[in-house]
């Protein structure tokens, strides 16, 4: 049965650039009376310890800056969460954002990261394809504010077990949606066998038995343009959330995911809940 609420919720804090990502997922946390952990990567000093002997002046010193940061962020997160009321913790580990990410994200119900900032190639989101969490992750933009996501959902619709996964787990947003809009692609990524019934996955019967009333709308658009279909949909219905599954590759030109989900995660205005 799919999850209609989160208890709790895993917000990655980046040591730089915009702090909106955080502020979303406390947001959630007193929507669904959750409780929000914050994790800090202390990336470099995991990378210089294997390259630094460990009682050398550089590594100590890297250790002790790195330390300070994370305080220092931990404090103007902490002030966010009393602000918003929010049950809270918080970590600070050493090791690679997306394998921490992928381990403390075991016992949660979503996990809230931000999008890759210009000039960043290859961000927390686009490693967390390559070490799975499991969980549906929602990926924000750093410019908002985006006071209270999920008012208007677009729920990007083809059928797959990746799209299916997201629409599950992203029940608790759908459900208290007061608009849900359902795209519908001409690409299927699997084909059924030609006996198969006709419409033997209709995502919107579905959400009627969970008493949701959703609206259909539907794009011809293909390969890579199917992810800037998805962005024109979310405009035009006014969404302030989409609902997809996410799609790996390992090409490189495409940057390990496929070429809808990187126009997405390149263009978005909005929220993205995905599941992979």
């Amino acid at each position: 049965m799919a999850t209609m609420t989160y208890r709790d919720i895993l917000a990655h804090v980046r040591p730089y650039g915009s702090l909106e990502p955080v502020e979303v997922a406390l947001r959630l946390g007193g929507r669904f009376d959750a409780r929000v952990t914050g994790l800090y990567a202390l990336e470099d000093v995991a990378r210089f310890r294997r390259i630094l002997a460990e009682n050398s002046d550089p590594l100590r010193e890297l250790i002790e800056r790195d330390r300070e940061s994370a305080a220092e962020a931990e404090q103007r997160v902490r002030a966010l969460a009393e602000r918003e009321g929010v049950d809270f913790d918080w970590l600070a580990c050493e090791g690679d954002a997306a394998d921490l990410i992928a381990i403390v994200g075991r016992l949660r119900d979503l996990v809230v990261v931000g999008k890759t900032e210009p000039g960043e190639s290859f961000g927390v989101i686009e490693r967390m394809v390559t070490v799975p969490t499991g969980r549906p992750a929602l990926v924000v933009p750093s410019t908002g504010p985006f006071l209270d996501t999920g008012q208007c959902v677009l729920i990007a619709w083809n059928g797959s077990a990746q799209a299916a996964d997201a629409v599950m787990r992203g029940m608790p947003f759908i459900a208290g949606a007061k608009r849900v809009v359902v795209l519908e692609g001409s690409e299927d990524r699997e084909r059924l066998p030609v006996t198969t019934p006709s419409r033997p996955l209709d995502v919107v019967a579905y959400l009627k038995r969970h008493g949701i009333e959703a609206e259909t709308a539907r794009t011809d658009a293909k390969g890579t343009a199917v992810g800037m279909a998805i962005l024109d949909a979310a405009r035009d219905a006014g969404a302030d959330l989409i609902v997809m599954g996410a799609f790996g590759r390992s090409r490189l030109r495409e940057w390990i995911l496929g070429g809808a989900t990187r126009a997405v995660l390149d263009h978005m205005h909005v929220p993205v809940l995905m599941a992979h």
